[in-house]
């Protein structure tokens, strides 16, 4: 069609105004690029005339369907249909919405982008989980299940055999895959149908090619069309199926069949573009324009077992990359395994050489005695072209154990098995003689053990299938001649998996795949009897990217981390957190390290009692004692009897119990925002969690007291005004038949937003709670012990006592230790007949720990320097705030304070955007806050205790700059 009639079309049928119309590439359809004249951009496409009006329904109830879900990321909508006459005959044309960005295929293809497009495919997949439209089961070339035909047809090009093969072979996975859970995917994910706006986030368009069928193929799809223009072609597979695991989980069945799909789609391809061309010739350059590309993937894939494939894309997914390995490891430990020596001689006092990058490279091997060369370690020995890859990395890291005996020793099998293979590959380099034994564990799991640099001719008379007994002789050691120049030893390894290879299997393995070639060839020391397992197992250090994605596989997505490029931290001293790098960043926000991160004087008396006991508190012992005594002098009477758990949660948890015992009650009368821990029972009693994002609400047991906040409150500093809500709420519990057994609270409501209760508040919230036949808990979990500065505790301040108080993380610097002190009175009533027993709560070497705080404390006087740089600190954000009109308000006491920002001081409208802004740009700057609130716009300060005051004036002067900058950046 020409562009004069595009626009006539527009004008006429749709009522658009174009300023200007570019061609689009397409299949089939004319598609054109619209800008109106107010500057708006459409897709304009002109289907083609034998195109089935049902398909186009199809897709126009698709793009409805998905833009209904509410995706994070844009989908292009459906905007008018027409149907027009043109010289072709009758044909339907469609405006669409424009979706803002570039083709995926002009980016970096990093691995941050390769993750997004996998989440957005899933997210994509989800939505169409639920589209169910008769068309999507059409007869259709492009899905899967039915491309079996599309072999037969092609010419004789080396790239097309390998099609013909790949979509022959794919008839043997087709019942698994019909097997799989169906639903409509998007089936076409390829470079042009994936957008990335300017802020990185990833769209997908063209909905022409949904089908009905497993999820699989359409996550397929998009990773064969990431492997283009890739060195390493399934690390960038695996990046994009990690990003959709993490959204849509997959499950190990339908991971087995991966693999098979991204080759299928491949072929498909091949296939499908020739009898394109065919059918038209005109439109060849679009149509091959990725062919190329795939001949250059199926080359490098054509190096990669399918085998070890699939233990890729399950160890991207937190499974383990071969099932099978924890049925062997698991026999390894049973009474049933025990092995035969394998050589000759005592191993046990073998000498452990070091062949380590970094280590000495000519680390002598001993003559008088055997040796051993460590398994999974990175050597700079292997530098010949055999070791390089064509995925632009080396192969560097060792998978077997080296045993260094003369030549001539006898080697003998440690189980009953029988030859798989054997050969002699007599390279430079190579293995010399080399036996594969098949083993099997009880249950009939086959393992293998593979042996190396044996002598020739010990190697030439063994069979396939000969069956060795234990302890049998099967070969001897090769001299250096006969072994490819290596000085006479044994190369030892075990596999889980042969990867469909045979004696030509990798004895050495790139480093970015040690998390996959250790489950395919794990440690074999238990196979060689007298060898330790740990001694021979070279050390391990993970990379900061290493250790991100582990974390992503097998850690809940729950666990958050902080910062947009988060840190990766090795160490600590006092008030300064320690990376990889060994760059130090002041940490404001980590009142865990209660007096400082890795005091020695801690670490010494963990370090010391460990070395002497740790066991429960069955038995007596002074430190539970000593503790407890020492802990019961730092609160008013009649706070007296101690419990001592594992963590603050476990302390608050024990509180609900003695206050609902004590009382015979189950209410509960907790502060709005309030967080008291992360076990069920507490998320109930805290709004900042069951108010939020994945919450229930507050249970009918529950209920919530205005928070006394004298800022942003309906009352300002009036703190019996808001106390009056909780005698409101006490009566609303006890008229639904759930009288109140406790009130709850933090005494300075830290996720909340640091808020330092309204004066009075306490005394008058206490008095209306215990009318109401409720005891009073006080959760210190964060803000005591010192931290406020004058008092021990920041109840005190208000003039009360609780009848029972919680405590946790800073009691053992960060060693697990909490503890509750409540009155006689609560603990009698709970010494009810049920025993109360915490297996590790108040062992001797956690109450070591925090006798040691509590002498630190004392002896370098950290509640005064609390007090005093505290003071310093906020008098100083006063200052700030002068200069600063986002800095609404500073609150807290001592080193417990927060900085409320806002948008509007009129309105107190709180910035959000700015918040997370100035902790960026305060990272960057070496210091670390965070930001919390109901509205996440108050900065949290509330550091070690041994904070300086250099340190605190450094803090200003970063949050003077960094707010100047974020100022000017949001005007």
């Amino acid at each position: 069609m020409q562009s004069s009639e595009i626009e006539s079309l527009l004008r006429t049928k749709f009522g658009i105004e174009p300023s200007r119309c570019d061609r689009l590439d397409g299949e089939v359809d004319h598609n054109t690029l619209v800008v109106d004249n107010h500057g708006r951009h459409f897709v304009f496409k002109v289907h083609s005339p034998d195109t089935p009006t049902a398909d186009l329904d199809m897709q126009d109830a698709a793009l409805q369907h998905v833009a209904a879900a509410g995706l994070s990321t844009d989908s292009p909508r459906l905007i008018a249909r027409e149907t027009i006459h043109t010289d072709d005959g009758e044909r339907v044309a469609r405006l669409l919405s424009w979706v803002e960005g570039r083709p995926v295929s002009q980016e970096a293809a990093t691995p941050e982008l390769l993750r997004s497009i996998g989440q957005t495919v899933a997210r994509v997949d989800r939505a169409l989980a639920g589209f169910v439209h008769p068309a999507t089961g059409r007869t259709y070339r492009w899905n899967m299940l039915q491309c079996g035909d599309l072999g037969a047809s092609l010419d004789d090009p080396p790239s097309n055999g390998w099609a013909s093969a790949t979509i022959r072979s794919f008839t043997d996975a087709l019942p698994a895959l019909q097997a799989l859970p169906q639903q409509t995917i998007h089936n076409d994910a390829n470079d042009d149908n994936i957008v990335v706006a300017a802020d990185g986030t990833v769209s997908l368009i063209d909905y022409g090619d949904i089908a009905t069928g497993p999820r699989i193929i359409g996550l397929g799809v998009a990773a064969a069309y990431a492997m283009f223009g890739q060195v390493d072609p399934l690390s960038a597979a695996t990046d994009l199926i990690a990003g959709y695991h993490e959204t849509a989980p997959l499950d190990p069945s339908e991971l087995a069949l991966l693999d098979t799909v991204i080759r299928t789609r491949l072929a498909m391809s091949i296939a499908i573009a020739q009898r394109q061309v065919r059918e038209q010739p005109d439109n060849a350059g679009y149509l091959t324009t990725s062919q190329a590309a795939i001949t250059e993937v199926v080359a490098l894939l054509d190096t990669i077992p399918p085998a070890f494939a699939h233990a890729t894309y399950r160890d991207a997914c937190g499974y383990l990359p071969i099932a099978d390995q924890r049925s062997i490891d698991t026999f390894f430990g049973t009474a049933g395994f025990d092995p035969a020596p394998i050589v000759d001689g005592d191993l046990a006092s073998a000498t452990v050489l070091d062949w380590s990058q970094g280590a000495e490279r000519s680390q002598s091997i001993p003559d008088d005695r055997p040796s051993l060369g460590k398994y999974a370690e990175l050597r700079t020995v292997y530098d010949t072209e055999a070791f390089a890859t064509p995925f632009g990395e080396r192969r560097t890291l060792h998978l077997g154990i080296d045993v260094f005996v003369p030549d001539g020793r006898s080697v003998h099998s440690p189980l009953d098995g029988v030859i798989h293979s054997s050969e002699v590959r007599d390279l430079p380099g190579d293995y010399g003689g080399v036996v594969i034994i098949e083993y099997r564990t009880p249950d009939g799991i086959p393992f293998w053990m593979l042996v190396g640099h044996l002598a020739h001719a010990s190697v030439e008379r063994l069979a396939r299938g000969q069956r060795i007994d234990r302890g049998a002789e099967f070969a001897v050691v090769g001299s250096r001649s006969e072994n490819g120049g290596w000085a006479p030893h044994l190369h030892v390894q075990l596999f889980t998996d042969l990867l469909g290879r045979s004696t030509d299997l990798d004895g050495v393995a790139r480093a970015s795949q040690r998390d996959v070639w250790t489950s395919i060839s794990p440690n074999p020391a238990p196979l060689i009897v007298g060898v330790d397992r740990l001694a021979v197992r070279a050390d391990h250090t993970r990379s900061t990217t290493s250790i991100a994605r582990r974390r992503r596989t097998n850690l809940s997505p729950s666990l958050s981390l902080s910062y947009a490029e988060p840190l990766h931290i090795v160490g600590g001293d006092g008030a300064e957190l320690i990376d990889v790098d060994g760059r130090r960043w002041l940490d404001l926000v980590n009142n865990v390290a209660h007096v400082g991160h890795e005091h020695p004087r801690v670490v010494d008396a963990i370090t010391a009692q460990a070395h002497r006991l740790n066991t429960n508190t069955r038995y007596l012992h002074p430190n539970i004692v000593d503790y407890a005594e020492r802990l019961r002098a730092l609160f008013p009477d009649p706070l007296s009897v101690v419990f001592l758990t594992n963590s603050g949660s476990e302390a608050v948890d024990l509180a609900l119990r003695l206050a609902r015992t004590a009382t015979a009650r189950d209410g509960v009368l907790t502060l709005d925002w309030a967080y008291h821990g992360n076990l069920s029972s507490l998320v109930e009693i805290s709004p900042y969690k069951f108010n939020r994002a994945g919450g229930r609400g507050p249970s009918d047991r529950v209920r919530i007291c205005e928070l006394p906040d004298p800022f942003r409150g309906a009352h300002g500093h009036d703190g019996p005004r808001y106390a009056d809500d909780v005698d409101r709420q006490a009566r609303s519990l006890a008229g639904a038949g759930v009288p109140a057994a406790a009130f709850v609270h933090e005494s300075i409501s830290g996720c909340g937003g640091q808020i330092d209760l309204a004066d009075g508040y306490l005394e008058a919230a206490y008095a209306h709670a215990r009318a109401a036949g409720a005891l009073c808990i006080a959760d210190e979990v964060q803000c005591g012990l010192g931290r406020v500065g004058a008092d021990w505790w920041a109840f005190e301040r208000q003039g009360v006592v609780p009848d029972i108080v919680t405590m946790g993380k800073p009691l053992g610097n960060g060693h697990p230790l909490g503890a509750v002190i409540t009155t006689p009175h609560v603990a009698r009533a709970f010494a009810n007949g049920m025993e109360y027993f915490n297996t590790f709560g108040g062992n001797p070497v956690s109450c070591a720990a925090g006798l040691a705080v509590l002498d630190v404390i004392d002896a370098e006087r950290l509640r005064a320097n609390a007090e005093t740089t505290g003071g310093r600190l906020i008098s100083r954000l006063k200052e700030l705030a002068e200069r600063h009109t986002s800095i609404g308000d500073v609150r807290g006491r001592g080193l417990f304070v927060g900085i409320d920002l806002v948008d509007d001081h009129d309105t107190l409208a709180p910035a959000t955007r700015r918040a997370a802004a100035t902790v960026e740009g305060l990272r960057r700057r070496g210091i670390l806050v965070s930001s919390d609130g109901p509205d996440d716009n108050v900065l949290k300060i509330k550091p070690p205790m041994v904070i300086t005051t250099d340190q605190i004036d450094r803090t200003i002067d970063a949050l003077d700059e960094t707010l100047t900058i974020v100022d000017e950046q949001l005007a």
